[in-house]
C-alpha cells in the first residue's frame, strides 16, 4: 500500500509539473557552492596573475602548458596517487577485516558499533593532531612501543618513504569509520538463511568469509574502493599538520601544492592554482564515472 501511495504521488507530481520545483533548492545549491566556483576556476587557469593574486591579462593555455611540463607536478600526481591507494586499501581491508571478524557481535549492535565508527566522528584536523604526537620520533607512542619490542622505530615524519606511509596511516584511520559503516550495513543484508545453509554445508570461518559474505559485499567494497581514492586524493589536513608537503616535497600532493601557489609563497598564483584545481576535477570525474559503470556491471552481473 505504502508503495503505491508512493507512485500515484510521483505521478500526480510529473502530472502537475511539480518536480522541477521540488529539485530547484538543490539545484541551486550546486549552482552557487559547486558549478559557479568550477566556472571560476576554469576562467582564472586561463589568466596571469599580478603580485597580489589578481588576474592581469589572459594566457589561453600558457599555465597549463608550463605547469603539465613541470616534471616535479608529476612527482605530485605520483604522490597524490600513492597516498590515496595507500589509505584507501588500508582502511578498506582494515574495515572489512574487523567486520568480518566481528560479525556476530555488530548484528546486535552495541559496543563494537560505537567504537569502530568513532573515526567517523572526527575531522581530519583533529585526528592528525594526535598522529603528530603519536609520530614524534623520542617521546611518541609508536616509538616507544617499538623500543619496549627492541625495534628501532624510524622518524615518521623526517625519511621520505615513512612519512608517505606516515600519511597514508593517519588518512586511513579517518576513512576507516565510514569503510565500517558501510560494510556493517553489507553485511547485515546477507540473508540469515544463506550463511546457515552454507554452514550446514561446513563452511565456516575463512571459507564462509571467502565464498559467501564477500561475493555478496563486494558492491559495497568497490563504492568503498572509489570513494575513499576520490577522499584521499583530497587529502590536505593531515598533510599540513604532519608534514607541510616535506621531506623534500616527499608528501606533496596536488591539493597541498594547489595550497601553496594560492596560499602558501610570497607571491600567489592563482592562474597555476586553478590549473590544479582543473585537473583534480577531472581526475574525480573520471573516477566517479569508473565508479558508476563498474557499479552497474555489479547490477547486472
Amino acid at each position: 500500500m505504502p508503495s503505491n501511495t508512493s507512485s500515484s504521488l510521483a505521478a500526480g507530481w510529473r502530472r502537475n509539473g511539480v518536480g522541477p520545483w521540488l529539485v530547484l533548492p538543490a539545484a541551486a545549491l550546486l549552482a552557487v557552492f559547486v558549478f559557479r566556483p568550477l566556472a571560476r576556476s576554469v576562467q582564472l587557469s586561463t589568466y596571469a596573475s599580478d603580485l597580489i593574486g589578481n588576474p592581469t591579462r589572459f594566457v589561453g593555455l600558457d599555465n597549463y602548458t608550463s605547469l603539465l611540463s613541470d616534471p616535479d607536478f608529476l612527482h605530485t600526481v605520483v604522490v597524490s596517487v600513492v597516498i590515496a591507494l595507500l589509505g584507501m586499501f588500508l582502511a578498506t581491508f582494515g574495515a572489512l577485516v574487523a567486520v568480518l571478524l566481528l560479525r556476530g557481535r555488530l548484528l546486535g549492535g552495541g559496543f563494537f558499533n560505537v567504537v569502530f565508527s568513532l573515526p567517523f566522528a572526527y575531522s581530519a584536523a583533529s585526528a592528525s593532531t594526535v598522529f603528530a604526537g603519536l609520530f614524534a620520533p623520542s617521546v611518541g607512542v609508536l616509538n616507544i612501543i617499538l623500543g619496549n619490542l627492541g625495534v628501532s622505530g624510524p622518524h615518521w615524519l623526517d625519511s621520505p618513504v615513512a612519512a608517505v606511509w606516515s600519511i597514508a596511516i593517519a588518512t586511513a584511520w579517518y576513512e576507516f569509520g565510514f569503510a565500517f559503516l558501510v560494510l556493517t550495513a553489507a553485511v547485515r543484508d546477507v540473508p540469515p538463511e544463506v550463511i546457515e545453509a552454507a554452514q550446514l554445508d561446513g563452511a565456516g570461518g575463512f571459507r564462509l568469509a571467502a565464498r559467501i559474505l564477500v561475493p555478496v559485499m563486494r558492491p559495497s567494497i568497490l563504492f568503498l574502493v572509489v570513494t575513499q581514492t576520490i577522499t584521499g586524493l583530497q587529502s590536505f589536513a593531515q598533510i599540513q599538520v604532519l608534514t607541510r608537503g616535506g621531506p623534500a616535497g616527499a608528501t606533496t600532493n596536488l591539493v597541498y601544492r594547489m595550497y601553496q601557489l594560492a596560499f602558501g609563497n610570497g607571491t600567489p598564483d592563482f592562474g597555476r592554482a586553478s590549473v590544479i584545481a582543473v585537473v583534480l576535477v577531472l581526475i574525480v570525474a573520471a573516477i566517479t564515472a569508473l565508479q558508476f559503470r563498474l557499479l552497474g556491471r555489479e547490477k547486472t552481473a
